[in-house]
Formats: C-alpha cells, structure tokens, sequence
C-alpha cells in the first residue's frame, strides 16, 4: 500500500482494524477526541470511531484567498505537534476544504495550496524533519453545508486533519488486551 499513491477515502480505510481489535482501538482513539477536545479543538471520531478527525475552519489559518498561514494560527496548529510527531502511532492526513466561490480550478489549487502549508509548517516546526503527513486539496466537492449563506460558505472553507491508527498502533493495542 502506498499513501501518497492512494486516494484520501483509500487512505482513511487503510489501515483496516480486524474486527477483533476494533472495540480496543475505538477506545484509545476515543482518548484522543477527548484529549484534543480538552486542549480546544473541534473533534469527532469517523471510520466507526477507528479514526480520529479535527477540523479548524480555514479562517483561523488562512486570510481569504492566501495560501500562506497567518501568524495567529501557529497556537492552533501547534498544539496538534505532539499527535503528529507520533509517526510510530498515527498516519496523519490533512485535507483543506473550499466553498463553491470562484472556478473548480481556483479551489483546487487554492486547497492544495492550503494542505502544503500545514504539512510545510509541521515540518518546519518538527526541526525539517519528515511528518509523513498526506496533504490534499479537495477544492469544493465534499461541503458539510450548503453553500446558499455566508455562514455555510464559511463551514465549507476548512482544514481536516485525520489521525488514522497506523498497523503498528493497532498491534500495539491488541497486545496490551
């Protein structure tokens, strides 16, 4: 299986939890939605609670247009290092998120552009070392509103960052069963 070959919906499958281990793992990424919840966050767990998500809305990242972080997002996007860090734990994925203004073109790029720069500022932040982060622009193809007010237009425009347990990690959580 190659990561940064497959799809993001190939990449949130995979690794498949046996169906023995699966009430263990939902357990400990449930720790990880209460923890990120704790520390602020907007977190639910997906994939039958198997895969933890957390979504910041792309104004808390990104002026309008700008692919580029602003300053004030560093906090944010800081706090989740620890999570990233742990390659040995969690494949992480970030997916930014457009509404439906401007061309198909411009949000793909501009989304793109967007998960670039979260991977970028992790890499940084982690000493220029590799995150194995899996970064995708999905333009305005999966909005979670209708993009019929400013409001959901703005619910639309968000950065999702995925912590899928690796193989590794759910061996590790069957062994201490």
């Amino acid at each position: 299986f190659d990561p940064l070959a497959a799809s993001i919906d190939e990449n949130l499958r995979h690794p498949a939890v046996p169906a023995k281990a699966a009430p263990a793992v939902s357990s400990a990424m449930n720790q990880l939605v209460r923890t990120l919840r704790n520390a602020g966050y907007t977190v639910q767990g997906v994939r039958n609670g198997e895969v933890v998500m957390v979504t910041i809305p792309a104004s808390e990242l990104f002026a309008p247009g700008a692919t580029t972080l602003k300053s004030t997002s560093q906090p944010k996007l800081r706090g989740l290092l620890p999570y990233v860090q742990r390659t040995d734990n969690y494949k992480v994925i970030v997916a930014a998120h457009s509404d439906n203004t401007g061309d198909e073109l411009y949000n793909d790029r501009l989304t793109a552009d967007r998960a670039n720069a979260v991977d970028e500022y992790f890499f940084n932040l982690n000493n220029s070392t590799e995150t194995g982060i899996i970064p995708y622009g999905l333009g305005y193809d999966e909005p979670v509103a209708p993009n019929n007010s400013v409001q959901s237009r703005a619910r639309n425009r968000r950065i999702e960052v995925y912590f899928v347990p690796t193989a590794e990690y759910i061996d590790k959580i069957k062994k201490r069963r």
